[in-house]
């Protein structure tokens, strides 16, 4: 104390130091419960109803992945269309008229390595051996990886894909004629290419999510699959009727956003709902319990923008 009278200087340094100390101190517990989070500590968010909001919180804090409102993945489907009809023009710069461009090429390849690397990121924050259920372990996986970002742009290059071949781009060897040339018809290619960017991007654990997830929604839950198709398949015709043409540059861009927006929210809300299924709810409160559960975020988010105004 005497030495802090005598100089000032000493005192207000050992103040700071006490300062910096008690700050430490005190962000500690915060540190380690951030480093005790797992991810079978929010298996009780698949069957919260409504999800409380520490949950949810905690479930983006360590996936950074949340149920998107519906204007969320519209914009994003929207900004896709957008950048695969500006990528489109590349054909005219390299002079392939009747076929992909280079550049539409590496823009396929990059979406697959980077859809790849991320699907690995969530299959590694999954603790599978933390002691419970295999089976609730993978259902908290199909739960965040149908909110990914991979789910989302996996389904829009398959419609990317789908508008290719209706604009005659796959009549030639898309990976070179030794691989995909002799014998080899557009739709042949289109179906390649579905196959490896909705299954592939996902290491192929897509395909065991269809048959334990996909399947079973389409047929508990096939209203909502009968009004997408619908949508999809009409809604080219309904261009026309309004007069636009959807083989055209913006045609094109609203048939892509739209279809991959509604496929992307049906496929989603039946998978989402399948798994609460499997939770038990549909037993505990009715048929269109999951499916309501399957919109509680968009809910929230146009709630929240109504009571501020």
């Amino acid at each position: 104390m005497a030495a802090a009278e005598g100089d000032p200087w000493r005192g207000a340094a050992a103040g700071a130091a006490t300062s910096l100390l008690v700050a430490w101190l005190l962000s500690q517990p915060h540190q380690a419960a951030a480093d005790r989070l797992a991810a079978h500590y929010l298996l009780p968010y698949l069957s919260d109803s409504p999800p409380s909001s520490q949950v949810t919180v905690e479930f983006c804090n360590l996936f950074q992945i949340v149920e998107k409102p519906y204007y969320v993945i519209f914009a994003s489907c929207w900004v896709c269309a957008l950048m695969q009809q500006l990528i489109d023009t590349s054909r005219y710069y390299e002079e392939r008229y009747e076929e992909l461009s280079k550049t539409q090429k590496c823009y396929v390849g990059i979406q697959l390595l980077t859809l790849v690397l991320e699907t690995l990121a969530i299959v590694g924050k999954i603790d599978w051996l933390a002691g419970e259920s295999l089976w609730h372990m993978y259902n908290l996986y199909v739960y965040v990886f149908v909110h990914s970002s991979v789910f989302v742009r996996s389904i829009m290059m398959s419609m990317i894909i789908w508008d290719w071949l209706l604009a005659r781009l796959l009549g030639r060897p898309v990976f070179g004629a030794e691989y995909d040339g002799q014998g080899w018809r557009d739709w042949h290619r289109a179906v390649l290419l579905i196959i490896i960017m909705q299954f592939g991007s996902s290491v192929f654990v897509m395909m065991v999510v269809t048959l334990t997830h996909a399947i079973p929604a389409l047929i508990l839950y096939y209203p909502v699959f009968l009004l997408a198709a619908a949508f999809i398949i009409k809604f080219r015709s309904w261009l026309e009727l309004l007069g636009l043409n959807p083989d055209g540059r913006a045609g094109r861009g609203l048939v892509m956003a739209s279809n991959s927006f509604v496929a992307v929210v049906s496929i989603q809300t039946m998978i989402a709902s399948i798994i609460r299924v499997y939770f038990g709810d549909v037993w505990h409160r009715g048929y269109l319990a999951p499916l309501t559960l399957g919109c509680s975020a968009t809910c929230a988010a146009f709630a929240d923008r109504a009571s501020r105004g």
